[in-house]
Order: structure tokens, then C-alpha cells, then sequence
């Protein structure tokens, strides 16, 4: 019997590079590996609690084993085991896609080898410090090159962050608080995701008008059917929306090789919009959604905020061997973001009649998930299971999920809509961009829209925007007046602000890693 951590092991620095660290260092990597590749979409205090749990487990399954008398070299190889086992199964599933294998085949073959190796590293004679050395060197390498791009990340947003314009911009500055003869109204914006334009959308996804654009119009609402978006990419498109500008100066400082999202969700954060109207005593309300860039805010008055504020939880907890075992359990949506979107689109329109009744002049922002993939509601607007989501056809997903965002925004609505015209809000109901589209070329793991259609672009880019203005003429509303003049126009005509509408542009980012790469597509889309 050779004895674990023999003399050769305590020479040296042989004896402390066989430390067994490997288990805490496996048990973190895909955590922070997830982490360092979607910097400036995570808040920090979403990473902390499953690296704590991962560490912590795959710490006691090391302890309980040496306490069943196991040796802690190989009680450490088991541990690495167990964690790689839990955290990796996801993107073995990800990798073999291609070669069409059933997830019962992979996950069985997965275990199989699973419970070979731990065989095996149990059984083999041979002195496991070299394994140890080895594991402890590639783990560390692993690691190592996470936390190196995390802290390179924020060293560079440090560095950056001088050459930035203030989030609030000059566009409120030096101006003094203005009233109107209509008076302070209330302000709504109300964002729904990846909603599309009535034209795109039928002509792409098969999704018709279901009377609700006639709705709009009938209740004074003013519709833009062809107007679009100024960026591909929620974080772009909001910082412009409500910042009433466009992002070259913050592209120019970043630069291209820049995939930090900083800089445009401090837009989203201090926005102008919310200073311009704070300025002149509204208080700022916002309905937080589960996505990271609406979540919070810092300028805020009033903040109701979802439990779960980015889905980094929900797409680690789907790179891990959980989803396929609670799916043989009946738990297949346990965790999931299909439970998540649902869940924080009902928190929301719960919600939002609390913000409604608050005490004017005030801003209201809300943003909802929704009609934005997964395809979460049946046609009666009830959740569905994924199991019986894959039985439906492309049309039946998409017209379901279009139709339920209808009816709630109708019934968010109509409230704002009762007593005199006078005491009527602002309200400007839009999206953010078109959903994506289907078969577009991926560049790591991310679409490549440096290779897009005109179509997917056209798909992508078209949007509506609907305006309910009381009390001023809304007739010079171009039909094309892109999002990042809605404010302005907004703004002059309510608070005479003298802001002058931008030219009407488009640009698409390269990836989510390049999303400073900016190519102007204006005269590729359809009406220009």
C-alpha cells in the first residue's frame, strides 16, 4: 500500500503544491468563468450566494468522505469529481448538441463515467499527490485567467470612467424648472420587450393584430406602426431612449475591444429623462424588473424591486446537471427562467397599480419581460410548462404570448385613461427593439450581427411606439420618429424645453461582447 503524501510530498515546495485546493477552485470556476463573461450585466451580490453554496458543498463531501476514513487526497479528488459532475453537465449537453443525443443517453453516460473515475481514484494504488499537483496547477490556470478578466474589467471601467459624459448629459443643465399651461401631469413610460412592429411581426413571425394598435388609436393614443430602434440591444437602446441622445461619445471612450456595459446602464440609471423631471419637482417611480438594467435605481423615489434582478442565477443553475434530474423528478421548471419570467411578469402587473396611486406630479417607468422569449403563456394567458410548450408550433407560441401582453397593457391602461382630460397622464407605450430573429450566425455563443440579413435587421430594428398626449396637438408626430426623440418631443411641447429632434438613425452592435462596435444600418431598413 503506497501512503498518501509520502516523504516525497514533504520536500520543499512539493509539499505545499499538493495542497489539495483543487476542490475549491473547481467547485468556483464555472461561477466565476459565467461571471467574467457577462461583466456588466451580473451585480456582484448574485455571484456571492452560489459560490458560497458550490464551495460549501463540495467542501463537505470532502469532509464527510475523510470522516468515513477516506484519505484527504483522495477524498479531494472526489470532491473535484462530485463538482465537476454538477457544474459541467450543462455544457457537455451545450457541446454534443450537434450530434442529436438524447439528454437520458448523455446524462446516463455522464453518471456512468462519473462513477468510474470515482472507482478508480478509490481503488488505484498508485500515490495520488501527482493527480493533486496537476489538478491544483489547471484549476488554478482556470481561475486565475476569471478573476484576471474581472479585475482587468474594472480597472478599465475605473479608468474609463473620467472620459465619460455625465450620465444626465448637458441636456438639463443650466435650464431653470419650466411650467406649461397644461400643468405638471403625471409621466408614464412603459416599456414591453422584444415586442416588434405590427408590419415585422406578421411578415416574420406570423403574429396578426389582434385589435389592440385600433384600441390604442381609439383612446387617443397616437401610433407610430413604422417607426424603429436606434440600437439592436436593450442596454443601448434604453440608455439612448432616455437620455434623448445617441451613444457615439460613450462608444468613442470605451473603444471596440470594450465589452463593458457600465457606462450605458449608469445612463439607464441617471437617465435625463428622470433629472429633467425631477428638476421640475416630479417625484421618480420605478416598477423594477427581474432584469439587471431596470432593476434598481439610484434616483428612484419609489423602487418595488423582484426577488431575482438578472438571470446569471437561472442560466448557471442551467449549465449544471440540476435541470435534467429535476426534470425526471416532474420539477422541470423548478428555477428555470421560464418560472422566473413568469413569475416576475405576474410581481409586476401586480404591482404597478401601487406606483399608479401615488401622489403627482410623478414619472413612472415600467418595464416588462414580456412578449421577449420563453414562451411562457397558453392562449388564456396561463402559465405553461415547458413540457407542453414543446408540443405547440412557432405561431401558437408566439400569437399566445403577443396576445396576453395585449390584454395586461390594455388593463394597465384604462385606469390612466378615467376622469377628466385634464388630470390624464403622459403616457409613451413602447419597446426597446424587434425580437431576434431566427438563424442567425452566432459568434462566441453570441448572435453575430456583423453578418445580418436586411431582412433580420429589418426584423429586429421595426417597432411601434404609442403616444397619449392630452391636451397639446399631436399631428407633427412623424410616423417615423425613432425612439431617441421621443422625450424630446415630449419635452418641448410639454415644458417648452427647446430640445430640437435628432436625425432619425440606426446602428447594430457587433455581439454582446463588441457591443461598442457600432455599424450604422439606417438605409438598410425598409422607409429610408
Amino acid at each position: 500500500m503506497v501512503r498518501e503524501g509520502g516523504d516525497a510530498a514533504a520536500r520543499g515546495w512539493g509539499r505545499w503544491i499538493a495542497v489539495p485546493v483543487h476542490p475549491v477552485l473547481i467547485a468556483g470556476y464555472p461561477i466565476l468563468y459565467l461571471w467574467a463573461t457577462n461583466r456588466g450585466e451580473v451585480e456582484e451580490r448574485e455571484v456571492i450566494g452560489p459560490l458560497v453554496i458550490s464551495v460549501g458543498v463540495t467542501l463537505l463531501v470532502v469532509a464527510g468522505l475523510i470522516g468515513v476514513g477516506v484519505g484527504r487526497l483522495r477524498a479531494a479528488l472526489i470532491g473535484s469529481l462530485v463538482a465537476a459532475q454538477v457544474l459541467l453537465f450543462g455544457y457537455l449537453t451545450d457541446a454534443l448538441a450537434p450530434l442529436r443525443i438524447s439528454e437520458t443517453r448523455l446524462l446516463l453516460g455522464w453518471l456512468a463515467i462519473g462513477l468510474i473515475a470515482g472507482i478508480l481514484i478509490l481503488r488505484v494504488r498508485r500515490d495520488p499527490r501527482t493527480l493533486t499537483i496537476l489538478l491544483n496547477l489547471v484549476s488554478a490556470v482556470l481561475v486565475a485567467n476569471s478573476l484576471i478578466a474581472i479585475v482587468t474589467d474594472e480597472v478599465a471601467e475605473i479608468a474609463r470612467g473620467d472620459q465619460l459624459p455625465a450620465p444626465a448629459a448637458t441636456l438639463t443643465a443650466g435650464r431653470t424648472p419650466a411650467t406649461s399651461a397644461t400643468g405638471l401631469r403625471d409621466v408614464y413610460l412603459i416599456v414591453v420587450e422584444d415586442y416588434g412592429s405590427p408590419r415585422t411581426l406578421g411578415q416574420y413571425l406570423d403574429v396578426h393584430d389582434d385589435g389592440f394598435f385600433d384600441w390604442l388609436t381609439e383612446r387617443g393614443f397616437t401610433v407610430l406602426p413604422s417607426t424603429t430602434s436606434n440600437y439592436g440591444r436593450t442596454p443601448l437602446s434604453m440608455a439612448s431612449l432616455v437620455n434623448m441622445t445617441y451613444l457615439d461619445q460613450v462608444a468613442a471612450a470605451q473603444g471596440p475591444d470594450s465589452a463593458s456595459y457600465a457606462p450605458v446602464n449608469a445612463m439607464v440609471d441617471h437617465s435625463a429623462v428622470a433629472a429633467f423631471l425631477r428638476d421640475r419637482g416630479y417625484l421618480i417611480a420605478q416598477l423594477g424588473s427581474q432584469y439587471y438594467l431596470t432593476a434598481h435605481s439610484s434616483v428612484a423615489d419609489v423602487n418595488p424591486v423582484f426577488g431575482r434582478t438578472s438571470d446569471y442565477q437561472t442560466v448557471l443553475y442551467q449549465s449544471t446537471i440540476l435541470p435534467a434530474i429535476a426534470g425526471r423528478l416532474g420539477l422541470e421548471d423548478a428555477f428555470t427562467e421560464r418560472k422566473v419570467n413568469d413569475e416576475a411578469y405576474r410581481w409586476e402587473l401586480a404591482t404597478f397599480p401601487s406606483l399608479r396611486d401615488l401622489a403627482g406630479p410623478k414619472f413612472v417607468l415600467t418595464h416588462l419581460f414580456l412578449p421577449h422569449h420563453p414562451w411562457i403563456v397558453d392562449e388564456d394567458g396561463h402559465y405553461i410548462s415547458a413540457a407542453a410548450d414543446k408540443k405547440r408550433t412557432p405561431t401558437e407560441r408566439y400569437d399566445a404570448q403577443w396576445r396576453e401582453v395585449d390584454r395586461q397593457v390594455r388593463a394597465m391602461l384604462e385606469p390612466l385613461l378615467q376622469g377628466p382630460e385634464a388630470s390624464r397622464p403622459i403616457i409613451l407605450l413602447t419597446t426597446d427593439e424587434g425580437p431576434n430573429p431566427e438563424g442567425m450566425a452566432t459568434i462566441d455563443g453570441d448572435l453575430d450581427w456583423s453578418h445580418a440579413t436586411d431582412a433580420q435587421l429589418d426584423q429586429k430594428f421595426g417597432i411601434f411606439a404609442a403616444y397619449y398626449l392630452p391636451g397639446v396637438d399631436s399631428s407633427s408626430l412623424s410616423p417615423t420618429m425613432s425612439s431617441v426623440n421621443a422625450f424630446r418631443f415630449i419635452f418641448d411641447r410639454y415644458f417648452d424645453a427647446g430640445l430640437e429632434l435628432l436625425p432619425d438613425r440606426s446602428w447594430i452592435h457587433q455581439d454582446k461582447h463588441h457591443p461598442y462596435v457600432l455599424t450604422d444600418i439606417t438605409d438598410r431598413l425598409p422607409g429610408h
